[in-house]
């Protein structure tokens, strides 16, 4: 996740909301699981297709806009003081306080305490909830364009470039060489924006295209940087990728851009193989303690999620920089962690990646496996191109010796672990379209190399840091991928 400067600005009055329903054979909602959704009992609270049409009428009469529907919620949008009549909720206004990262919007709306929606409203017997939104954060280091070179600028401390050092340390060239390179596979990506018409990509020749979610603008631009330079990561390891990027963010107004529900909503209408997300939601208290229940607004996301899922889709998250990271603890996902490769080839586990055990999914450890990431203060460890101009070249200019214009940055974080495993089972895949998720993650584990050295961030561990040792551990998970080892096996 990344940390930077940005203007103090009022929330937006136009709220992201999720809604989700009551089951037919009990009236049971989401929200009300008596115990955490595994990706089998969530099909259980697949809603009516009927109800869900009566609840999209309905909402549309009341003034709400329907922007995306998916298997088990809707996503509307409405104003502050339209949902605060109809559902009887008073709202009020939060700052976003994460413990290092870029926030889509600094605050929000949220309830005021722990209100309950207006029971004897109409659609009480179809909705289980609705709930506004929080802002998403991108998982990546710290902190009008001009025309940035394909080629990097020259630095004078370790690092890697994008395609060929990200390449051969994960071991891919080889599988390469063997012609997987993921033709075929549709990846869809899900982050802030995808400036592909940076030189470096169009050198390349990747098969890349843009998407907006609901809110979103400006599909050629990324005024952030995130997801371009992340992007990045996944075609060096599966250049012939059909690439489909799920832009959230809105130019002009960072409040109005995409939720990550909205966006996972979008992703799934591309039939996507793999889904990389390296963004997500810190469920930490502010004393750094672990929450111990999901919250209720982000049950919809969950369940969306575990439906994927289930229906066969590898989908890939960041296990957060220190972050007690959401979706990224989910047990049905690919949970990247970190490991930092010196320039002699030696292993540790990166101590700005997160590792621990998660009090809401019980015997979950995260991470399950590593990509690359730099090392604290700010994992300055992989060159990445980027809009020139953007928010990423401007605040990483002060500490990564690149120029705050000149569309290049070295940052990592496991916002680029992610990309880089999603690459990996693009490339399983291809091999293979016949392995489930289960299969691919079981693969990626039994063939990873083993980190012994190192500990992750302490912070999400509630001060007790993750070391990393012989075998599984929580600090790397099985470690490091080994994308040609994997092949072999696929």
């Amino acid at each position: 996740m990344a940390r930077a400067k940005k203007k103090s600005t009022k929330p937006s009055d136009v709220l992201r909301i999720a809604v989700t329903f009551k089951r037919p054979s009990d009236g049971l909602g989401l929200t009300e699981a008596p115990a955490r959704l595994t990706g089998a009992a969530v099909r259980s609270y697949t809603p009516d297709p009927q109800d869900v049409a009566v609840a999209i009428a309905e909402l549309s009469k009341l003034g709400f806009t329907v922007t995306r529907t998916g298997k088990m919620s809707v996503s509307v949008r409405g104003t502050r003081e339209n949902f605060e009549r109809v559902f009887g909720v008073k709202l009020v206004e939060r700052k976003l306080k994460p413990a290092d990262g870029i926030p889509s919007a600094e605050s929000f709306f949220a309830p005021a305490g722990d209100s309950p929606w207006n029971e004897t409203h109409p659609l009480a017997g179809i909705i289980d909830d609705a709930y506004v939104q929080w802002p998403h954060i991108y998982m990546a280091d710290r902190f009008p364009p001009g025309e940035p070179s394909p080629v990097p600028p020259r630095i004078d401390y370790h690092h890697l470039r994008v395609p060929g050092d990200v390449c051969m340390v994960l071991n891919a060239a080889k599988v390469h060489r063997q012609g997987g390179t993921g033709k075929g596979v549709r990846v869809v990506m899900i982050d802030s924006g995808f400036a592909h018409g940076h030189p470096y990509f169009t050198e390349n020749g990747y098969n890349t295209s843009v998407v907006l979610a609901p809110g979103a603008t400006d599909p050629d631009k990324d005024g952030n940087g995130h997801g371009t330079g992340e992007s990045a990561n996944l075609l060096a390891i599966a250049p012939d990728v059909t690439f489909v990027g799920v832009k959230l963010d809105n130019e002009n107004d960072p409040g109005a851009g995409a939720s990550v529900l909205e966006g996972f909503q979008e992703a799934l209408r591309h039939n996507p193989k793999v889904i990389s997300v390296s963004l997500g939601y810190d469920l930490a208290n502010p004393d750094r303690t672990h929450l111990t229940q999901l919250p209720n607004s982000l049950k919809a996301l969950e369940a969306e999620i575990q439906a994927a899922v289930a229906d066969g889709v590898v989908v890939v998250f960041s296990a957060g920089n220190g972050h007690v990271a959401f979706p990224g603890m989910m047990p049905g996902v690919v949970s990247a962690g970190g490991v930092y490769v010196d320039e002699k080839g030696a292993m540790l586990a990166s101590d700005y990646a997160s590792g621990f055990q998660s009090k809401i999914y019980p015997g979950r450890n995260v991470p399950d496996f590593c990509g690359l990431v730099g090392m604290q203060p700010h994992a300055d460890y992989i060159m990445l191109p980027i809009q020139s101009g953007c928010q990423i070249d401007n605040s990483n200019a002060t500490h990564d010796k690149t120029g705050k214009k000149d569309g290049w940055g070295v940052f990592s974080g496991t916002s680029a672990a992610a990309p880089q495993l999603a690459g990996v089972c693009a490339l399983l895949l291809q091999k293979n379209p016949g392995l489930s998720p289960t299969e691919v993650k079981a693969i990626l584990g039994r063939t990873c190399r083993d980190v012994t050295d190192g500990k992750a961030n302490a912070m999400s561990n509630e001060g007790t840091a993750a070391r990393a040792g012989t075998g599984e551990d929580v600090a790397t998970g099985s470690g490091l991928v080994d994308a040609f080892a994997a092949w072999q096996q696929a």
